[in-house]
């Protein structure tokens, strides 16, 4: 195997790994989706002309949608509801905060989720970003800034006592 490759898989795995398993919330598909989109990114690797980063998380987005297409009875939206798992120290350690946090999410819609999962579960630019989303550095930017008052406000709110 290319020793190039092997150096981008070593380097974006874990990126392209939690960008999925956030969207699809099971350890097996999540495994399968990231293999095939690596496989593809591996066929294709010699003759990427753009970012391979941004080629590989373009790649990832028409694998998840063709997995979603295959799952027929199965509602996208519900796919984010319960996008992370940690071990059970954490959850006792960290409960309360993270259950504020699932419920904050939980108030954006796709669009806005889709924004928070590259930009900071999977840690792509907003030059990146914006190739992904085929939409300007500067609207995703602000976008994000709202996106991050949006969920301040509601983090507040649920820290207080309030409810959804």
């Amino acid at each position: 195997m290319d020793e190039k490759f092997l150096n981008f898989f070593n380097r974006y795995f874990d990126n392209a790994y939690r960008y999925v398993f956030f969207k699809v919330g099971n350890k097996w598909d999540t495994d399968d989706i990231v293999s095939e989109a690596f496989k593809r990114v591996y066929e294709n690797f010699s003759n990427i002309k753009s970012s391979p980063k941004v080629y590989l998380f373009v790649t990832l987005q028409h694998v998840i949608t063709d997995y979603y297409r295959r799952k027929k009875n199965f509602c996208l939206e519900d796919s984010y509801k319960d996008f992370y798992s940690y071990d059970l120290e954490e959850i006792f350690v960290e409960k309360e905060e993270l259950n504020t946090l699932k419920k904050a999410l939980k108030t954006l819609n796709k669009e806005e989720l889709e924004l928070i999962n590259l930009r900071f579960f999977s840690q792509l630019s907003f030059k990146e970003i914006s190739t992904v989303l085929n939409k300007s550095e500067g609207a995703l930017k602000m976008q994000c800034k709202r996106i991050i008052e949006k969920l301040r406000v509601h983090i507040k709110k649920y820290s207080e006592g309030g409810k959804i």
